[in-house]
């Protein structure tokens, strides 16, 4: 695809995306009610690194929140393998809340699946050694998955923790069902602190391009096997937006993760990945203006994964 026409379509749809007003800055989080709620940013990154960038793209930073779950899945199942991540977590999604408690008491107590909040703060006992360690592991995984050293966001870390109290009893939960090792104090700081990385479109687009392209990271280095990258897209497609994972799916074919600082990453297999953010987020989590440009560039571009099945209703 010419690089002018996949401008002009993303330019186009983050203007229309602009325009919607519907929802609000996560406010549960006090940190993140604290941002403009107008930013609005877009990139694509073809697996070959050719990127292009749309909106408030040069100056839109924001922390990673629940996308960053992605990066520990991805660098647990390099380092352990899938017959040991999955033990602790399963892989089916729940259709319910990504912070809910009782669906570890109803369905547990392992977590559904690695990319609710029980199950990457089970995922985080699974870090080795202490804190500093912990810490330093994220920071290893983020340089090689995004593509520079991340940086945490101190003040939405210390929001985090400050109002963390649902995480705080889905770790003693998990706790007391034997399946978080280590003092629940320093899992949940592992945990606050992965959330609070901060990125901008074009980092985050990077690793999703990773994804897309089996592993491999622009440039021509494999990053991630093929097989981890295919369970990562997998659970995306399956889990990666909660309880609207399905709908999203069929209205885009995207493979995608969302987090509650607006930002929405997803890949088109085989073509490029994709990093949108804007901080009005619906009931769910996920960005309205996120999904609005998702939908924009899945029709325009032909890239849901089914299109040879049938436009998506």
């Amino acid at each position: 695809m010419e690089r002018s026409r996949l401008q002009q379509v993303l330019d186009e749809a983050v203007e229309a995306a602009r325009s919607l007003t519907e929802g609000a800055p996560a406010s549960y989080i006090p940190e993140l009610a604290t941002v403009d709620p107008e930013a609005t940013s877009a990139a694509v990154m073809g697996i070959d690194g050719t990127t292009t960038l749309a909106g408030d793209a040069a100056t839109h930073r924001f922390t990673l929140q629940s996308s960053a779950k992605l990066a520990l899945l991805a660098g647990l199942l390099e380092e352990r393998g899938p017959d040991a991540v999955f033990s602790v977590v399963g892989t089916e999604p729940t259709g319910g809340s990504f912070a809910s408690v009782g669906e570890l008491e109803w369905r547990g107590p392992r977590p559904g699946n690695p990319l609710i909040n029980s199950g990457a703060i089970a995922l985080c006992a699974q870090l080795e050694g202490d804190l500093e360690r912990r810490l330093a592991w994220i920071e290893d995984w983020g340089t090689r998955l995004y593509g520079q050293r991340p940086v945490f966001h101190q003040r939405v870390w210390v929001s985090e923790r400050r109002t963390g109290h649902k995480n705080r009893a889905i770790a003693h939960v998990l706790k007391a069902a034997g399946l978080l090792d280590g003092p629940v104090e320093d899992v949940l700081e592992a945990y606050f602190a992965l959330c609070s990385l901060e990125a901008g479109v074009k980092e985050a687009a990077r690793f999703a391009a990773v994804l897309a392209s089996g592993g491999v990271a622009p440039g021509g280095e494999r990053v991630l096997s093929p097989a981890t990258a295919a369970t990562v897209v997998a659970l995306m497609a399956t889990c990666g937006m909660y309880d609207e994972s399905g709908a999203h799916l069929v209205r885009t074919g995207l493979p995608a993760k969302s987090g509650v600082s607006g930002v929405i990453v997803a890949v088109a297999p085989g073509i490029a990945g994709i990093a949108v953010s804007s901080p009005r987020i619906n009931a769910k989590g996920g960005s309205v203006r996120g999904h609005a440009v998702l939908r924009g560039l899945s029709s325009a571009l032909g890239w849901h994964f089914a299109r040879p099945f049938g436009p998506p209703p």
